[in-house]
């Protein structure tokens, strides 16, 4: 049975490999699970980023082969969320005055496109969850490998073995932290401007798999 310490889980399926360069703080509270492909082709290329140094990551890795790794203490924030979208207007739930507050941040003119959405971003980061998506502050995230293709804009296919060790993890986890996952458990890609295909076939797994 997994137990866990000093935010470090001890259990045969996790292999530990932390990283310090991807930990940038204590994190506030888990309330959200955020799914993530590499865009790579392999576990290796990844961990060698960590060691080298990079600053973005997750706190876990699902190798080709589904070994999993952890690379980061629960205990710490990683920055693996990015630029959050406006919730209430992907889900088309905004009360009218915070939807011309979101608007307005949108087309503000004098700004750059990029700095227009970092601004959304920072305003959503103003709200409390799940009046946003989830945020580095308050989210785990899971890197499961797999390559994007360019001409199709979606991700390869996991692994029988990739899927069968990310329901393992996130069952783990869900329970750990008192998650719901069909509220808590995310694909990067609906919440924050990353390639849109990312996350989905992983959570359309999860999900399935939790349907009676």
């Amino acid at each position: 049975m997994a137990s866990i310490k000093n935010g470090i889980i001890n259990d045969n399926n996790i292999n530990v490999k932390q990283y310090k360069a991807i930990e940038h703080g204590e994190i506030s509270k888990v309330k959200s699970i955020v799914l993530h492909r590499t865009a790579g082709s392999s576990a290796i290329s990844a961990l060698n980023g960590y060691a080298s140094g990079q600053k973005v990551g997750a706190h876990f890795l699902i190798a080709n082969d589904g070994k999993i790794y952890q690379t980061a203490s629960l205990e710490q924030l990683c920055w693996h969320v990015g630029i959050l979208y406006a919730r209430c207007m992907i889900e088309k739930s905004c009360d009218p005055k915070e939807l011309t507050t979101v608007t307005a941040l949108l087309h503000q003119k004098g700004f750059s496109f990029s700095k227009r959405v970092k601004n959304v971003s920072r305003h959503e980061l103003g709200k409390t969850y799940p009046l946003r998506y989830p945020s580095n502050n308050d989210s785990i995230g899971i890197e499961v490998v797999g390559r994007y293709n360019q001409s199709t804009n979606t991700f390869e296919r996991p692994t029988n073995k990739q899927f069968k060790s990310l329901k393992f993890l996130v069952d783990l986890l869900v329970k750990e932290f008192s998650l719901n996952l069909k509220n808590d458990v995310y694909a990067h890609g609906v919440i924050a401007r990353k390639k849109k295909a990312e996350g989905i076939q992983l959570l359309q797994y999860l999900v399935i798999e939790a349907t009676p």
